[in-house]
């Protein structure tokens, strides 16, 4: 059974605060987006303006180069996971050792041209795999479907990742990434644009769920 984490993407700390407000009385997990300006063009607030909500856990996606310059503020905050991107310049390897460490799970993002066997020698020693199928940084925008075939190639791989999808998730779209294999759906814009965010997680939630 897959599940929704609801996502936070914005440049303002007011914003976040609105953002996360929305979404308080109901989300399970969260996924919370934070942009250096330069591997992504939106830079978002900085990790040190981020903050979750008491008992949910959430998921911390750093678009952007040079994610290991970010550990000390991610031991102060302590996500269940993190999620950094194949396409940016880093140590991954010393940086996962590093997560590992203070028993954060390790994630690989992988943008709309990055293919499943460019990361293939990465699969195995990741807990999370986030397949884009949108606009990296943005809310809302066009969805590609064309990326949902990466999750079936992943998981021959690594039967055992937990694969997310993100990029233009709704109703519609979300039943296809479920279709596809996906376990996670990180669903943005859909809900937090909604007039209840809450109905609108609920009826992502029936389809990720299998009810629906």
């Amino acid at each position: 059974m897959a599940s929704v984490a609801p996502t936070i993407n914005t440049t303002t700390p007011e914003d976040y605060a609105r953002r996360i407000n929305r979404v308080k009385p109901f989300a399970k997990r969260l996924h919370i987006d934070l942009g250096d300006g330069v591997f992504t063009d939106v830079k978002t607030v900085g990790i040190t303006q981020v903050y979750d909500i008491d008992g949910v856990p959430f998921d911390l996606h750093l678009m952007m180069n040079h994610p290991e310059s970010q550990f000390d503020d991610i031991v102060t905050l302590l996500p269940q996971l993190v999620i950094v991107h194949f396409e940016a310049p880093f140590d991954r390897e010393a940086f996962f050792k590093n997560l590992r460490s203070i028993e954060i799970k390790v994630g690989l993002a992988i943008n709309v041209e990055t293919t499943i066997d460019q990361v293939k020698d990465v699969l195995p020693v990741i807990d999370h795999l986030l397949v884009f199928t949108g606009k990296l940084g943005h809310n809302g925008g066009e969805f590609r479907a064309d990326c949902l075939e990466k999750i079936g190639q992943a998981r021959a791989i690594n039967p055992n990742l937990e694969i997310a999808v993100d990029g233009g998730l709704n109703q519609e779209t979300g039943r296809l990434a479920i279709d596809a294999g996906a376990d996670l759906l990180d669903v943005g814009s859909f809900i937090q644009d909604a007039d209840d965010p809450e109905i609108a997680c609920i009826a992502v939630e029936a389809i990720a769920e299998g009810i629906s």
